[in-house]
């Protein structure tokens, strides 16, 4: 019955979207790619909301319920019956009105294949951005490999609208091949690579922020962020180039850079007790993605001790052993102590001690609390403590939370402070 339910609330949802983007004469941005979706997406808003009226997905909801009710501009009722009767005559009388915005900046999200198929039957974009296809929704019934990731997501370039435009990050192989499939037609390309339409060179960073050197169309630009991570500047060239294909000069859209704040739980900076430092990246976790965080952990604390408390990695399928030993096996060259939360992050600190890791400098807990009790009495000034995990069974902002030298400011800098999430695992 729940079930039946469910359908029947998604496909008034769908109805009622699809309605009211009959009447919408701005543009369509949608966000797709295995990663940094989210940041990527609150990097263009910042940017465009300078000079245009921008509406976005609100978070990461990004499903099927996620994009109806985005584009209504409702709320979820959840589990409850009274919440979503109202959030449906709520959602009924916005199909009906009139949406001023100039700019509708959407993330799709998927988790196993067909799931595109619902998404782009309710909307179709203007402009498309791919961030990447690496490996992550590889569970039991959702993806078998990189390739199958790769032709779910296209989908959403496929649906574009008639001189709709992809911009895709050719720094991935199957993006860049795509690339080269598509020629220049309708494309831009951003990346490392020289051949890209837009690439950086030139990447510094430290804990207070980064800097690299924007080329495009023969001139070059200076670009600064209160950003870590060398990553991130896959994050910030889609928002500077959303920005001049709406007609906005590099310049400004650098400028707005300047005031970007990355979302929680992604590579925040939090100072910690002892005045130590916390890299909060406890939103999520993947292979490639942690990869990035251990690797700008190495840089940015030059000289000062780097502790990483992983987490597992979820939904990784029958990938599940090799990906965390696989980061097992680089934990020493970026990390002298190391902390892991959970059964399947187990293999991480197992891997990392067969690496020549001290045992000493190794050690695995249950819960986040558990571990966080464990490393209050070990932490030293100028500590830099890496902190990323998968949310289900982990939830390591706890960990945060519990050694964060401000704790009462929680609610406002952590991932997941809701009262929904009070009681989840």
């Amino acid at each position: 019955m729940k079930k039946f339910l469910k359908k029947i609330v998604l496909r008034l949802l769908k109805m009622m979207a699809k309605r009211r983007l009959k009447h919408f004469k701005g543009k369509i941005i949608g966000i797709t790619g295995s990663i940094g979706k989210s940041s990527t997406k609150d990097a263009i808003y910042t940017v465009l909301n300078t000079q245009f009226k921008v509406r976005r997905t609100k978070k990461n909801m990004n499903s099927d319920f996620g994009l109806c009710l985005t584009i209504l501009d409702i709320e979820s009722g959840f589990s409850s019956a009274t919440k979503w009767s109202w959030f449906l005559m709520k959602g009924l009388f916005n199909c009906m009105m009139k949406d001023h915005s100039e700019i509708l900046l959407l993330e799709f999200g998927v988790d196993k294949p067909g799931d595109m198929d619902f998404l782009t039957s309710v909307v179709k974009p203007d402009v498309v951005i791919f961030t990447g296809v690496s490996p992550v929704h590889m569970d039991d019934g959702q993806f078998s490999g990189l390739e199958e990731i790769f032709e779910e997501k296209h989908k959403l370039l496929l649906s574009m609208r008639a001189h709709g435009v992809a911009i895709l990050n050719v720094d991935n192989d199957l993006l860049s091949d795509l690339a080269k499939k598509r020629g220049r037609k309708s494309t831009l390309t951003y990346g490392k690579d020289r051949e890209a339409d837009f690439w950086a060179s030139q990447i510094k960073q430290d804990l207070s922020g980064f800097s690299f050197v924007l080329h495009h169309d023969h001139r070059h630009y200076d670009v600064h962020a209160n950003l870590i991570g060398e990553f991130q500047v896959f994050i910030l060239m889609p928002a500077i180039i959303c920005g001049a294909l709406m007609g906005m000069t590099i310049e400004s859209t650098i400028a707005a850079i300047g005031k970007y704040a990355l979302p929680p739980g992604r590579m925040s900076i939090i100072p910690a007790i002892n005045e130590s430092t916390i890299i909060d990246s406890t939103y999520n976790s993947s292979p490639e993605a942690l990869k990035e965080a251990l690797n700008t952990l190495s840089k940015i604390a030059v000289n000062k001790r780097k502790i990483a408390v992983l987490g597992n990695m979820n939904e990784l399928g029958k990938h599940a052993q090799i990906m965390h030993e696989m980061i097992g096996a680089i934990v020493p060259k970026y990390a002298d102590m190391l902390i892991t939360v959970g059964d399947d992050a187990v293999i991480i600190a197992e891997k990392a001690k067969e690496k020549g890791m001290s045992e000493e400098n190794v050690f695995s807990f249950k819960t986040s609390l558990e571990a966080a009790g464990f490393l209050a009495d070990k932490i030293k000034k100028d500590d830099v403590i890496l902190v990323k995990g998968s949310q289900n069974n982990v939830r390591l902002e706890r960990f945060v939370k519990a050694l964060m030298a401000e704790p009462e400011k929680a609610k406002d800098l952590l991932v997941r402070q809701e009262p929904v999430w009070t009681t989840k695992l």
